[in-house]
């Protein structure tokens, strides 16, 4: 017999990611899905959105949704920018999917108030530094060399007593 019992999570499953940065590769992009906000700004408007997944270095995944508005005030224009190396992408520039999986970024991950690992920001990560020059090497500093000390000549008439 089929178990008729519903019973009720604690909502996000438990994540041993705590909150911070993090190198991350991206893996994955969805085709758009539509959905219909509740609340905020588009409440009630049709929205579409595509889920960014990003892999941490240990594997675990964490995935962030954005509109498909690329705007420059848009989510998916700062993810742009920072997967490009910080350079923002030109208007009407196009990026196949298959040029942006493998790229990398830094993402501040936060964790919602449902217990679920959000991106809270995605930058670009820090360009090498540029190799030091060799340093020259100092010359030998130069010791100095003893001047022998001249005692004036004294005569028994200058002597003060």
């Amino acid at each position: 017999m089929a178990d008729d019992t519903i019973t009720i999570s604690a909502g996000a499953p438990a994540s041993d990611l705590t909150p911070g940065v993090f190198e991350v590769t991206l893996v994955d992009i969805s085709e758009p899905r539509t959905i219909y906000p509740q609340s905020g700004p588009n409440a009630g408007k049709e929205v579409q959105l595509r889920d960014w997944t990003f892999a941490l270095e240990d594997g675990t995944e964490v995935t962030g949704s954005a509109s498909v508005a690329s705007g420059p005030k848009s989510k998916t224009y700062a993810w742009l920018t920072a997967l490009l190396g910080g350079a923002p992408p030109a208007v009407g520039a196009s990026y196949p999917k298959s040029q942006l999986l493998g790229r990398e970024a830094l993402a501040t991950i936060a964790i919602d108030e449902g217990g679920w690992a959000k991106i809270a920001n995605l930058s670009a990560r820090p360009r090498a530094r540029a190799a030091a020059p060799a340093p020259v090497p100092a010359a030998p500093a130069r010791r100095p060399v003893p001047q022998p000390v001249v005692q004036p000549a004294v005569s028994d008439d200058q002597l003060p007593f």
